[in-house]
């Protein structure tokens, strides 16, 4: 952990894992700081000539406002690139909680990436902290719609106007049909993902709880601050899902009740056609 200017730190590189930093949490951040309370250092990566900031932009900009021109940096080596991935993970582990929409904005920001965007769905939503389900709403988002223009008009080598089908460049010439994987009920695999990510977040919930009550939180009181609205957020976010989950079961349900009531409406079709043809 090392002193560093503030003027010495880059901010715009890409590394606001947020739309927007909340001005609100840097004014209270800021008073918390007057008031001589201690913050973990930002941590910032340093490419030999620049220092990225790629966690901390709160307490950058509150540091700023109190007018002080320091500020306690944790520096690690890396590149710009190792910098922003590093951001789109931090808030998930600790700090201000991330909206719906900053997460679907660090998504978005993966998958156009030439490397990262190759990676899963499971691998990204581990790496933000948010469950598959998310990650390919966000993928499907992306997609051409159906109807979408998908031809480029463009000039030959002969000075001739022609269109060119874009939808399918890069992808490879199409391989001979493959027999059809069996359908996954919807209602089912969303059901699966739901209760992965209820165990999970009820996981995190405990380890902080013992943390808590076994004293191994050494922490400052703004960080005991953050770590309770970070509990109480995984709270409210368990009993939607628990809610969401019901749903989904009561639907699996009803389907399972259909495609057992249409089975028994086959057979008796094919018993009756059985009779038919012998007579």
């Amino acid at each position: 952990m090392k002193e560093i200017k503030l003027s010495s730190i880059r901010i715009d590189g890409d590394t606001q894992a947020r739309l927007s930093v909340n001005q609100q949490v840097v004014e209270q951040y800021a008073e918390h700081m007057r008031d001589g309370d201690k913050f973990p250092p930002v941590i910032v990566f340093h490419d030999g000539d620049d220092y990225w900031l790629a966690d901390g932009f709160h307490r950058y900009f509150a540091t700023k406002g109190n007018g002080h021109d320091s500020i306690q940096a944790d520096i690690k080596e890396g590149k710009l690139e190792d910098a922003q991935l590093f951001a789109y993970s931090a808030n998930s582990r600790r700090g201000l909680s991330m909206t719906s929409e900053d997460n679907r904005y660090i998504i978005n920001k993966m998958l156009s990436h030439s490397v990262w965007g190759k990676w899963t769905n499971a691998e990204i939503a581990r790496h933000v902290g948010v469950s598959k389900m998310t990650v390919g709403r966000v993928k499907q988002a992306l997609a051409p719609a159906d109807g979408e223009e998908t031809k480029k008009t463009y000039t030959n080598k002969h000075g001739q106007e022609a269109t060119i089908e874009t939808k399918n460049l890069g992808r490879k010439k199409a391989e001979p049909e493959q027999e059809a994987e069996p359908e996954v009920d919807p209602a089912t695999e969303q059901m699966d993902e739901l209760t992965d990510t209820i165990l999970s977040m009820a996981g995190e919930i405990q380890v902080l709880k013992d943390r808590i009550a076994l004293g191994q939180w050494d922490a400052s009181d703004i960080e005991k601050i953050d770590i309770e609205e970070v509990v109480k957020d995984l709270r409210e976010q368990i009993r939607v899902l628990e809610i969401d989950n019901k749903a989904l079961r009561e639907s699996r349900d009803m389907f399972q009740t259909r495609n057992a009531e249409m089975v028994r409406t086959i057979n008796s079709l094919k018993a009756k056609l059985k009779k038919h043809e012998q007579k």
